[in-house]
């Protein structure tokens, strides 16, 4: 079987020919996406209960809904917020289950919720379970005024909504979001005290019109001939129509209309619940969702063109793609092949120099084939091609040779000693099957936590492992079957007689033997000075790693960033716009901003996958991104910007922060107080925010829990309204009318159907003296109705706004936010080191967590080491069953240990953050660093000589073992160079930790192994005298009886 593909050479032409077409329709079939999908485990409950306060809300609403919510145990953990008139539960399904498990649990979690419905008081609305979508949109479309005239933003929302149909129809759009539109209704603007002459409120004037819009059967006809459906004209076609309602008859016999107490107009609701502008122009937004694994590629092109039919279509209004992730994925995948070619040509590179043009060609026919073999593997495991798996490959490419290298080396030491191709390909093969398949495994388990780590951070990486590990498999293989038979064909005839070189035949050849041997003497004859040697970088890693900062990922390179304002809660929309506009230009002032975009009063589209706005409702909100002219300019102008609007916008919460990678996360300082009394949480929060808000390089802080937010309240007294003929429930209600409105029908338009609106008029809303003078109708009085006011003061007063809770109890999340591509673990050093000295007590009950990027940095590492000791087992016994000695199995695996700390000597050398993608390199470390010690120990455990420590034997074979080592180490740091060169935030820690532990574990395989193989074998020599000794002891005194009898 070793040689099956030497000898049969159709065999093997007919494997490649299958390989290069099953890898090349894999690439072609592929999908391409900027970053991986992310399994939809988040999402909101949200329950309307109107005019209640935030405590009825919290009791009544949202604790009925969070206990049944806690009795499923697919549920991970659950945040809420309680406030006035609406309940928000944000819930997360547990990070154990696969993605046919978060289905199933979605719909228990609707079932749940439907059964707490029936014991929810009256008055409050359904239930609306709604999964959050996870990823960033595919496109971005904006919709604005280019006409002549005044704008008409509700044809500009109709357009948007014709657009969105249609990209919504486009094959593989998963779903369509529009933000910024508005809503289109008839307005009945009614003044309340032409109506309370009538006896009428704005209620009954809402219920009088619903009555006139005649839309309902009136039944059928049945005869022996023919049945008729019978119904009453009168539905609401026009304006005039609804005018033309009769209300009441007047004193001189003629009918009062709607028409003559209020004004009938069509229009957008006003105030607008959220409004879209880019670059100052008022604009509605379109987004479009791509299916995870498709290419973006093909189906943004057929997106363009639907986008530019419909441009054609509609003269007049400007059509704008703002947002192209397509673009994105283009540059990142094709960055990240350029990578990839470099590497390959630096592997090839290092390869022709240190094993020849021949030996190079074979070795490097590893290299496309492995690659053909993982993007097949990458198919038939249904994911895309994206930063990940694409690194995936970058990572493993100088990997994937290293078996090809040994077996091609290995056969040529076969054929210099003059054996034939075909014995020497057998005996390369057979010799080498054991301890490659072992190195392969070790490989394997290394990467494997990576891989099969839960969790969002495991979903975003493990693509990194999984393609580590489909190449060196694949690499194996292909070593064990192609690379030796083409090592065979293309056999080089005059290798016995080239002249040697150090970087062909490694440390022992060339003006470096005689260097290296004296060192190789040094250290058989004091094995202590090889292993102290190999100590020293170690243990300066470990020291160095404890004097950097910690991080989770950090911030991506783009040539966007996005935009928060959060003005106080009492703020109006159009307050909002204004200052919108004035930070607009403030950011339009600095050189290199193409684009401002902002979405007021709900969250805006997501450009980026781990963006989870979920804010809707809120007038005092914006959200947005802008577009720069580069990531450079990006990183240049956010800090100062960041300082800037700080001062410009004292009272706001105004952020301007870089896209940051890995999984979502709140704020990246997130202290969580838990108790029961909202008031000693309230005050406890404050405290925390006051040393928090002193902590260098945070900007701003938010309190979850909101206490003093104003509200206007009438102080009725209960006996004067009920002398003016109404209850205290009932006066809310028709105050509500007014104010917000009822609906009083509808009118359809073409396919779009318009609410009728009866509301009081815009005058009437705007001032606490409207609420107070609003009348009182009286039905069937003949005077005129007596004012709010009669009843009681109409005050200002405090209230709690928001309550939140976490996973079920009151808590008073404080969230810090820092200054851009700044690192949360000094600011949080800093901020316990002052908490500590402002010694803030809590009370019996109360406990200060830790959340945000720290929280979630530890729970990813605490997955990762979760999978990781179980497979360490395996790795251990894999090494253990190749060598049948747990003694050189201990040596492989203190040279595991040592590694991580030349990985983590590696980063502090690069001077990077020791950030999650450093961890993971360095548990992937550890798989590869063992490789070279594996190569060194076998050849010594299989030569009998070295075995004896024959003067001059372990030299021999530890020099003749370098040019595997050698060639393998220089082929695995080749394959990092363009990692290292990008510089790129997110890799540079990662590549830095895998090139320091591989370029260090080459020193443990050439000093530390050799040492600790000779200390070993010194120590079983011992052994083995000491009981040959004890043996000789124990036959002589056995001997002696016999003797004695004898005589």
């Amino acid at each position: 079987m070793s040689t099956l593909f030497f000898r049969y050479s159709r065999l093997t032409a007919l494997a490649v020919i299958l390989l290069v077409a099953a890898g090349l329709g894999a690439l072609m079939s592929l999908g391409r996406q900027e970053d991986p999908s992310l399994t939809e485990r988040f999402g909101t409950v949200v329950t309307i209960f109107p005019g209640a306060s935030a405590e009825r809300v919290e009791a009544l609403v949202t604790e009925p809904l969070e206990d049944a919510i806690h009795e499923l145990a697919e549920i991970g953990e659950t945040s809420s917020d309680s406030r006035s008139g609406i309940s928000v539960i944000t819930l997360e399904v547990r990070e154990d289950l696969g993605p046919a498990d978060v289905d199933q649990a979605w719909t228990l979690i609707r079932e749940q919720v439907e059964s707490v419905r029936p014991q929810l008081p009256t008055g409050v609305g359904a239930p609306d379970v709604e999964r959050r979508y996870t990823g960033a949109a595919t496109l971005v479309v904006a919709l604005s005024w280019d006409g002549q005239g005044e704008e008409n933003l509700a044809i500009l929302s109709r357009l948007a909504d014709d657009l969105e149909a249609r990209l919504r129809n486009l094959p593989g759009t998963e779903e369509t979001d529009v933000h910024g539109a508005v809503e289109e209704e008839i307005r009945v603007l009614a003044d309340p005290e032409t109506l309370a002459a009538l006896g009428l409120t704005v209620a009954d004037l809402a219920r009088l019109t619903a009555s006139a819009d005649a839309k309902a059967p009136a039944g059928e006809l049945r005869s022996d001939t023919v049945d008729l459906n019978v119904e009453i004209a009168g539905e609401f076609d026009s304006l005039d129509r609804i005018r033309s309602i009769a209300l009441a008859e007047g004193p001189n016999g003629e009918f009062i209309r709607v028409g003559d107490v209020a004004d009938v107009e069509k229009g957008a609701r006003t105030p607008a619940a959220s409004m879209g502008f880019t670059n100052g122009r008022r604009a509605v937004f379109v987004t479009a969702f791509l299916q995870p694994e498709l290419r973006v590629d093909q189906w943004s092109e057929a997106a363009d063109a639907v986008v530019a039919d419909f441009a054609a279509s509609v003269p007049g209004i400007r059509v704008e793609t703002i947002f192209r992730q397509g673009d994105y994925v283009d540059d990142r995948l094709h960055g990240l092949a350029g990578d990839l070619m470099m590497s390959a040509l630096i592997v090839f590179g290092v390869l022709f120099v240190m094993m020849g043009w021949r030996a190079a060609l074979i070795v490097g026919s590893a290299l496309p084939l492995t690659v053909l073999a993982v993007l097949l593997l990458t198919r038939i495991y249904d994911e895309p091609l994206h930063q990940m798996s694409v690194t995936g490959l970058v990572v493993a490419l100088g990997l994937l040779i290293d078996n090809a290298i040994v077996v091609v080396d290995e056969y040529r030491l076969f054929r210099s000693r003059g054996e034939a191709p075909l014995g020497a390909l057998d005996h390369a093969v057979r010799h080498l099957f054991a301890p490659l398949a072992a190195s392969t495994l070790t490989t394997i388990f290394a990467f494997a936590p990576i891989a099969l780590m839960p969790g969002a951070a495991g979903e975003f990486i493990s693509m990194i492992g999984i393609s580590v590990i489909f190449a060196v498999g694949s690499s194996f293989i292909l070593a064990m079957t192609v690379v030796g038979a083409f090592a065979a064909w293309f056999d080089d005839p005059g290798l016995a007689g080239a002249p040697r070189r150090f970087w062909r035949h490694g440390l022992g050849a060339g003006p470096f033997g005689g260097l290296y041997r004296n060192m190789l003497d040094a250290i058989t004859t004091r094995p202590w000075t090889g292993l102290v040697a190999g100590l020293i970088l170690p243990v300066a890693g470990f020291v160095a790693v404890s004097t950097l900062p910690m991080q989770f990922f950090p911030p991506t390179d783009r040539d966007m960033f996005q935009l928060e304002l959060e003005l106080p809660s009492s703020t109006s929309i159009a307050e909002t716009r204004r200052q919108t506009e004035r930070a607009r230009e403030i950011i339009m002032s600095y050189d290199g901003v193409e684009r401002v975009t902002w979405t007021i009063g709900e969250s805006g589209p997501r450009t980026y996958y781990n963006v989870m706005g979920n804010r809707e409702g809120s007038p005092g909100y914006a959200a947005g991104f802008v577009h720069t002219t580069s990531a450079e300019a990006t990183a240049r102008i956010l800090p100062e910007l960041q300082r800037r609007v700080m001062t410009e916008f004292p009272q706001a919460r105004f952020l301007t922060l870089p896209f940051e990678q890995g999984p979502p996360i709140p704020a990246p300082i997130e202290l969580v107080l838990v108790g029961p009394e909202l008031t000693e949480l309230d005050r406890l929060g404050h405290e925390i925010r006051g040393v928090l808000s002193q902590t260098p390089t945070v900007t701003h802080t938010l309190s979850r829990l909101e206490m003093g937010e104003p509200v206007a309240r009438i102080m009725a007294d209960e006996a004067s309204a009920e002398l003016a003929g109404v209850r205290l429930a009932d006066l809310a209600n028709r105050l509500r009318g007014e104010l917000d409105g009822e609906i009083g029908g509808s009118v359809l338009e073409g396919m779009e159907e318009l609410p009728v609106r009866v509301i009081a008029q815009d005058a009437r809303r705007a001032s606490l003296s409207s609420v107070a003078g609003s009348p009182l109708a009286s039905p069937g009085a003949d005077i005129l109705a007596s004012p709010v006011a009669a009843l009681g003061d109409v005050t200002l007063a405090p209230q709690v706004a928001t309550i939140h809770h976490e996973n079920g109890h009151r808590v008073n999340t404080v969230l810090g936010f820092l200054e851009p591509f700044t690192l949360p673990a000094p600011a949080l050093e800093h901020f316990f080191a002052a908490l500590d000295e402002a010694d803030i007590v809590l009370p019996p009950g109360y406990e200060l967590q830790v959340g945000g990027e720290a929280a979630e940095r530890g729970g990813a590492m605490a997955d990762l080491f979760s999978t990781a000791i179980p497979l360490l087992v395996l790795m251990i016994g894999s090494v253990v069953l190749a060598f049948n000695s747990f003694r050189f199995a201990g040596v492989i695996f203190v040279v595991a240990f040592l590694s991580v700390g030349l990985a983590m000597f590696g980063v502090w050398l690069f001077g990077t953050p020791l950030g999650f993608n450093a961890i993971v390199g360095s548990m992937g470390l550890m798989g590869l660093s063992i490789n070279g010690a594996i190569v060194v120990l076998s050849a010594l455990r299989a030569d009998p000589a070295s075995v004896a420590l024959e003067p001059g034997a372990v030299q021999a074979t530890v020099m003749d073992a370098t040019r595997h080592i050698l060639s393998t180490t220089l082929t695995t740091i080749g394959g990092f160079v363009p990692l290292l060169l990008s510089g790129d935030s997110f890799w540079l820690p990662f590549a830095s930790a895998m090139v320091g532990g591989v370029a260090g574990s080459a020193i443990l395989a050439l000093v530390f192994a050799p040492a600790a193989f000779v200390k070993l074998s010194r120590l079983s020599d011992k052994k083995r005298r000491l009981l040959d000794s004890l043996r000789r002891e124990r036959s002589r005194a056995r001997g002696l009886p016999e003797l004695a009898e004898q005589a």
